[in-house]
């Protein structure tokens, strides 16, 4: 059974933390002031504002233990991640070390992030049947008219959708690049939105429990002690729904990726995969994205969709990790039900 959180009031405390690298100090205290707007409180863990070697806020650690006191605080009602990074694996080691105190939690809060904090949201929910959000961390709420993507999340953590369910449409347009020090005006949205499958099916309609993340970074935990893939995708009769973000990989790099989680047995009760839009583009080896997905994935004989509104080419959709859903696809377009059960 996946443990969701309640919904969050006025006056609730979000944490804030470090898992990887530290916030933006240009975007940090606009991003909090927004949150504020919506009547929430902010903590921040001593690691938010510090950057040590290596763009990290803080030893592994220090990282596993800050975190930790926000989980563990009941006060706390919610944690987003100030920022997306490069070594978060580094405190997966230090935070499995609190396996049981995370397994006997009283109450359970969201964890939100993506990019580098997705492994985080990963582990989380698949060691633990935690929901997890994958979402912008702190830095993408710092613009002056929050777009929709950021709105959702605040939809999701506020309005009462346990029982009931979450609905989000593809968008219209993408933005083309991604902005580490722009987007305070909002997203300049100037390409079309269309999704593609590998096979140019025209219309999908796919149910499964839903898990994904950055394929850069969850493919860390193949062969360690801390991937327990198999065992939390196999408790579900109604099968998976993948989505997978490709923030850097070469097209080459991303079939050797799919190939080894298929190998590994993650896949083996996927319905359906979804592959998000990304800035990569070089061809290597005559491998283009549609290639490499044939490739690793063709001979799973399921749904395998691409440029999906989801991860580093904004905007993205909002996926709830652990949570029930429903993807539909018809002529380029598509929608998806998230049900908190």
């Amino acid at each position: 059974m996946i443990k969701y959180p309640e919904k969050l009031s006025k006056g609730d405390i979000i944490g804030i933390t470090a898992p990887s690298q530290s916030a933006n100090l240009l975007k940090i205290d606009k991003a909090i002031e927004n949150l504020e707007k919506f009547g929430f409180k902010v903590k921040e863990t001593k690691n938010v504002r510090n950057e040590e070697k290596y763009f990290v806020s803080s030893d592994g650690k220090t990282r596993a233990d800050e975190f930790m006191s926000l989980l563990e605080d009941e006060n706390i009602k919610h944690i987003i991640s100030a920022r997306g990074g490069e070594f978060l694996f580094d405190m997966i080691p230090y935070l499995h070390e609190y396996k049981e105190k995370i397994q006997n939690l009283n109450d359970v809060k969201y964890v939100q992030g993506y990019s580098d904090t997705s492994l985080l949201n990963f582990y989380l929910t698949t060691n633990y049947n935690i929901a997890t959000i994958h979402a912008e961390n702190l830095n993408d709420f710092w613009m002056k008219n929050l777009e929709k993507t950021q709105l959702n999340v605040i939809d999701i953590i506020t309005e009462n959708y346990k029982n009931n369910e979450f609905i989000q449409e593809s968008f219209d347009k993408f933005q083309l690049v991604e902005y580490e020090e722009g987007n305070y005006n909002g997203y300049n949205l100037t390409e079309k939105v269309e999704y593609k499958t590998i096979n140019n099916i025209k219309s999908i309609n796919v149910n499964g429990r839903i898990i994904g993340g950055c394929i850069d970074v969850l493919t860390q935990l193949l062969g360690t002690k801390f991937d327990n893939t198999k065992n939390f995708c196999s408790q579900f009769n109604e099968g998976m729904i993948w989505y997978l973000d490709n923030c850097e990989l070469t097209f080459v790099e991303l079939y050797r990726r799919l190939f080894q989680m298929k190998m590994a047995g993650w896949f083996d009760n996927a319905n359906c995969i979804l592959i998000g839009r990304t800035f990569v583009k070089d061809v290597v080896c005559e491998i283009d994205i549609k290639v490499a997905l044939e490739k690793a994935l063709g001979d799973l004989n399921i749904p395998i969709i691409y440029d999906v509104d989801i991860g580093h080419v904004p905007p993205q959709l909002v996926m709830i990790n652990g949570s029930y859903g429903i993807f539909e696809y018809d002529n380029k377009k598509g929608r998806i039900i998230q049900k908190f059960i």
